[in-house]
Formats: structure tokens, C-alpha cells, sequence
């Protein structure tokens, strides 16, 4: 049983990397203080900031995009234990998990185990993997408890961001230094999160700025397979990290930050993954004035990861961004900037699989320029720009956008959008090589000649806040995708199946979000999303497989937070979500529920009981044929957290 299971196991993986369906207490440990949102109000939430739409300071109900923000206080009171598990709180965000350590996080469709149309950033450093072009989410965390904000914008971003943000931008903002001074300390235990603890401690760097270290430690317990049989999948992940912020009051400012983690991730049929890794990000900000600004950041990542009798990767990342903000007369607010990256990867498969070359070296040079024009200042806004960038695989990509938004009136506004994004070759899509079993003869291989895939996106949106207690926002879109991958029969003596870019699809959807304010105790979060998605091939085409392995996409989904503030420092929250059922490999719509009991004993000191999937013993989120898809079981677990 163990060889074939293995067999299927090994199968399973090949497919999944080569064809797309391949921690930290919550946060109570917050700081009091300006950045603890916890008591904002429908109309003082409709004015938070956001910068990842423009690389400027905005205010969400103005931005010309599909934005959501994800508070701290969302972290908190939602019951989340985990970074990627955060993500579900994000508006219309297809958050799946497909085995203890995998998370598929998608926007507007293409939802796999090995998601590469979303682009991810933590604090300006991009958590992109040139492995597969998405994000290890298991090794991707923080205290979460530093965390300011997670900006989660749907549709391209590639004009401000670059290859990648096909579909969307998240980026993950964390706290100044400054707003973390003191100590915090805190655990948790369960069913399923068996252990977290973590600990931090804030302070001045005398008249020069101020400083934050951690430390956590998370173990989760393992799953089991839609047979019942345990899948062996514990995870265990250490980690530490730093922060040094200069003093706010001048006009120069830097920041010097980093993390590294190590750990385990259960295999029930070898010997565990090990994963390490660190980062060291620096940044330098000249302000001139309000609107007029230089900044230059620059950052190192090391990540090594080891799959037994699957891969070894090990590599070394190096980027050095620049950016400016002028205002040019009265009516034009111009954004322009540039970037450099180089990426040395060695990736050495084993047991069915290699990489041609071994060891890979890849470059990347950007430029963009983006324009606000006030066409009538205060009300009727258009944007313009793009990104062009100079990479190893396709040479020049451009990235334009044109943007337009009309605010009526202080609790209106419309916008409009029309955008190019691309996603760029990866070692899986032009080096990977799957042998067959028996003869070692290459079965499936990567194309040199892979082109960038790409999207034509078009946008529109309304936000409205037709009472104090009460918010709307609605956006619709229309996709066209080129060049997506395929699966072309290769010419003997060659392999019998080559990458290619022959599939295409058109996208469409609206996604509707709101807030209200039942009571002055009482508020609730609701957003619904709704995706249709055709596939086509060009004319020529022989993929057997039509594309369905490209994205396994439900056609809608449904969340509904509420948050409950009680007398005698007790609050009760809850969240339900709903997905809709994924179609190949099929996997049954379900409905979820967390609910959170939070006790304050006293500033500084909060305790909660937290209860997990509440609404069945198990269920499937994505996955693979029935014999081997994971489930994810009921949890609960008790944590208590203390500020001092």
C-alpha cells in the first residue's frame, strides 16, 4: 500500500508543480496607542490611508481600484493564527488550503496549489518565488500582532509594481517601530494549533529612533486524508526578526529590518521538508514636502527549501528600488522611479524530476512613470502611466494603465480602469524536465522558448456611504488572457508533452462588499463574489487537458464577519464563509464558521477562546483526487496574551 500510495503521491506532485495544482499568535498583542483601529467608526474606516494602489498616500474611498484593507483589529478579533490564514479576511480574496503547509490565495480566478497570478509584498519586499512565480505562504509570517495593515488590491498592478501583479497586489504593512515600544508575551494551545508562543520587546535607540525584536514559535498537528488515514503533515516553524526605525520628527528617515526562521513540515510517506531561511531590508526616505518625496530601499533574501525525493532549492535574491513623488503645476502629481533585481537560483531535482540548467542566474531591470491629473480638482480625476521592464526571458515588457475616478461627493465616488499586466517565465515553465518512471526518458518538459503570459483588464467600480452606519462598494470587471500555459504533445524523440502558451480565457465577475453598523456595540462585514470564466486554444492547439488544470475556481463566494462588543470587557465574534464548488478535480461546495470569545481581564491582559470549521468534522478546501486530498478538521484552542 505505502509504495503505491507513494507512487500517487510522487504523480501528484509532478503534476501539481509542472501543470499548476501542485505563525505567531494573533494579534492581542497589540500596541495601544494611534494605530489601534478597534473603535473606528463606518464614516473614520471610509477615511484610512492606502498607498499600494499609487505608491502615494491615499484615502480609501477615493481610490481609483477594487481595495480592501485588513485591520489589526480584523487579525484579532477573527481568531486567525497565521499570516496566509489572515487572508481570508480580505474582500473577494479565494483563500484554499490543499494540505497542511500549502495555501492557494487567488483573486478573479486561476485558484491552484501553485497560484502565480497574485503579487505579494511584505513592508517593499516582494515574496515572489522564481521557482513557480507565486508565494510559499508556509514560511511567509510575522508577529502578527506587528502588523499595521494588509492592503489587498483586485486587478492588475503591474504599472506601479511590475511583472506579476496579473490579478492583484497584497502588501503587507507593518507597525514603526515606534508604535511597538514595551513588551509583549503570549501562547496558545489546541486541538489543531497545538503550540504557539512568542514574545517581543520595543524601545528608544536613545534620541535616535527606536527599536523592536521577536521571537515565536508555532507547531500545528497534522491533518488527515479524505480516507479517514492520518497525512503526517505536522508543521513547526521558529522564527525572529527586528526592527529599527529612525526618530519621525526629521525630515530624513530610515528603516533597517529582518527576519529568519527555520522548520519541518511532515510528509507521511518520508522524511520531513526542511525549510530556512532570512532577510535584511534597508530603507531611506527624503521628504521635501507634503506631496514631494525620495525614497531608495534595498533588500538581500536567502531561502532554501528541501522536499525529500522531490527537490533542493536554494536562492539568493537582491533588489535595489528608487522612487520619486513631484507635483508638476497645480494640477499634475507624478509618481516615477526605477528597479534592479538578480535572483541565483540552484534547484536540484530527484526521483523523477530535474532542472536544465541546475543553476540559474536572473535579471531584471524596471522603469515607471505614473500621473494623476486633476481634469477638475476635487472631483474628476485621470491617471496614466506604465511600467517597462527588461527581463532574461521575453526582453521588454510593458505594463500600461489608464485610470479615471469622479467623487461627486464626499461619500461617492466612481471609477474607471483599463490595464496590461504580465506574468513572466519561471524555472518550472522553461528548466523543469519529469522523467518516466521506468525508461528515465524525459515525459514532460519545460519550453526555452515560454513566452509572458498577459492580461488586457478592464474595470469599473462605486462606493457609496449612503448613512453614517452604513458602506457599499461594488466593482465589475472584464479579463482577456493570452498566452496562458498549455500542454502540447511533444515530437518523438522528444517529450511527449512541452509547455507551451497556446491557452486563453476571458474573465468576468463583480464583487460586492459592505460594512454596517447594527449597533453602537455591533458591526458587520459582508462581501460576495461572483466569476465566470471561458477557455479557449489557438487554432493548432492539441492540449488534451483544455486548460482545466490552470485554475479549479468556484463561481462564487461569501463572507460575513461580525464583531460583538460585550459589557465587563467580553467580546464574541464570528466569521462564516462559504465557497462554492471547484469543478476539476471536483471538490464539494462548504460552509465554515470560527467563533471567537475574547475576555479583557485588564488593559493589557486579553485572553480568548477560539473554536475553528465549527460546522463539520472535516472538509476538503482544494485538491487532488479524492484518494489523496487532504481535510482539514475542527479546531479549538485557548490563548492569552499580555502587553507590559
Amino acid at each position: 500500500m505505502r509504495p503505491m500510495r507513494r507512487c500517487v503521491i510522487q504523480l501528484s506532485f509532478y503534476l501539481a508543480i509542472t501543470l499548476g495544482q501542485t505563525t505567531t499568535l494573533s494579534a492581542q498583542f497589540t500596541s495601544a496607542g494611534a494605530q489601534d483601529l478597534k473603535r473606528l467608526s463606518i464614516e473614520e474606516l471610509a477615511e484610512l490611508d492606502v498607498t499600494s494602489v499609487s505608491r502615494r498616500i491615499e484615502r480609501l474611498a477615493e481610490v481609483a481600484a477594487a481595495v480592501s484593507v485588513i485591520r489589526q483589529d480584523d487579525i484579532r478579533r477573527s481568531g486567525v493564527v497565521s499570516l496566509a490564514e489572515s487572508m481570508r479576511l480580505g474582500d473577494a480574496l479565494d483563500v484554499a488550503r490543499y494540505d497542511g503547509r500549502t495555501w492557494a490565495v487567488s483573486a478573479r480566478g486561476f485558484a491552484i496549489s501553485t497560484a502565480n497570478k497574485l503579487l505579494v509584498l511584505m513592508d517593499g519586499r516582494s515574496l515572489y518565488s522564481p521557482l513557480f512565480s507565486g508565494t510559499f505562504w508556509d514560511v511567509q509570517d510575522t508577529f502578527l500582532g506587528d502588523i499595521d495593515r494588509i492592503e489587498v488590491i483586485r486587478g492588475p498592478g503591474g504599472t506601479i509594481w511590475g511583472a506579476n501583479a496579473v490579478n492583484g497586489v497584497i502588501n503587507i504593512i507593518t507597525k514603526e517601530a515606534s508604535a511597538t515600544r514595551g513588551n509583549a508575551a503570549g501562547f496558545a494551545v489546541g486541538s489543531e494549533e497545538r503550540l504557539i508562543v512568542a514574545a517581543r520587546h520595543g524601545g528608544r535607540l536613545g534620541e535616535s529612533g527606536n527599536y523592536r525584536v521577536f521571537g515565536k514559535y508555532r507547531r500545528r498537528g497534522a491533518n488527515v486524508f479524505a480516507t479517514g488515514e492520518p497525512a503526517e503533515d505536522e508543521l513547526q516553524l521558529g522564527q525572529g526578526g527586528f526592527r529599527l526605525d529612525s526618530n519621525d520628527r526629521s525630515s530624513s528617515r530610515w528603516t533597517f529590518q529582518g527576519d529568519a526562521y527555520r522548520g519541518t513540515e511532515g510528509l507521511f510517506d518520508r522524511d520531513d521538508t526542511d525549510v530556512f531561511g532570512g532577510n535584511l531590508l534597508a530603507r531611506w526616505v527624503k521628504r521635501y514636502a507634503a506631496n514631494s518625496d525620495l525614497q531608495v530601499q534595498t533588500y538581500y533574501d536567502r531561502t532554501y527549501r528541501k522536499v525529500p525525493l522531490q527537490f533542493e532549492e536554494t536562492r539568493d535574491t537582491f533588489d535595489v528600488d528608487v522612487q520619486r513623488r513631484v507635483p508638476l503645476r497645480e494640477r499634475h502629481d507624478v509618481v516615477f522611479g526605477g528597479n534592479f533585481r538578480v535572483s541565483t537560483g540552484e534547484d536540484i531535482g530527484s526521483a523523477g524530476f530535474r532542472f536544465d540548467p541546475e543553476r540559474q542566474t536572473e535579471k531584471l531591470f524596471g522603469f515607471f512613470a505614473q500621473d494623476e491629473i486633476a481634469v477638475k480638482p476635487g472631483r474628476v480625476f485621470v491617471t496614466v502611466g506604465s511600467k517597462f521592464e527588461r527581463n532574461d526571458f521575453t526582453g521588454l515588457e510593458a505594463q500600461p494603465t489608464v485610470r479615471g475616478r469622479w467623487t461627486p461627493s464626499q461619500r461617492q465616488t466612481l471609477w474607471g480602469a483599463v490595464s496590461r499586466a504580465v506574468r513572466l517565465p519561471t524555472r518550472i515553465d522553461t528548466g523543469l524536465r519529469v522523467l518516466a518512471p521506468a525508461t528515465g526518458a524525459v515525459f514532460l518538459s519545460g519550453n526555452p522558448d515560454f513566452e509572458a503570459e498577459s492580461v488586457i483588464a478592464y474595470e469599473a467600480g462605486y462606493r457609496i456611504r449612503p448613512h453614517a452606519r452604513l458602506s457599499l462598494d461594488v466593482a465589475t470587471f472584464a479579463n482577456r488572457y493570452d498566452n496562458l500555459r498549455s500542454q502540447e504533445p511533444g515530437t518523438p524523440p522528444g517529450p511527449l508533452v512541452l509547455l507551451g502558451n497556446t491557452l486563453n480565457a476571458i474573465t468576468s465577475g463583480v464583487e460586492v462588499a459592505g460594512s454596517v453598523q447594527v449597533l453602537d456595540r455591533w458591526q458587520i462585514h459582508a462581501w460576495y463574489s461572483y466569476l465566470h470564466k471561458d477557455l479557449s486554444l489557438d487554432p493548432g492547439s492539441r492540449d488534451l487537458s483544455r486548460g482545466r488544470d490552470e485554475g479549479n475556481d468556484p463561481s462564487f463566494l461569501l463572507s460575513v464577519r461580525s464583531y460583538v462588543d460585550l459589557p465587563r470587557g467580553f467580546a464574541f465574534d464570528g466569521v462564516f464563509r462559504h465557497a462554492a464548488r471547484r469543478p476539476a478535480p471536483a471538490v464539494p461546495a462548504y460552509s465554515e464558521l470560527d467563533l471567537r470569545l475574547g475576555w479583557t481581564v485588564r488593559p493589557g491582559w486579553e485572553v480568548s477562546l477560539v473554536g475553528q470549521n465549527l460546522l463539520h468534522d472535516r472538509h476538503p478546501e482544494l485538491g487532488s483526487t479524492q484518494a489523496v486530498r487532504y481535510e482539514f478538521q475542527r479546531g479549538v484552542y485557548a490563548r492569552s496574551g499580555w502587553r507590559f
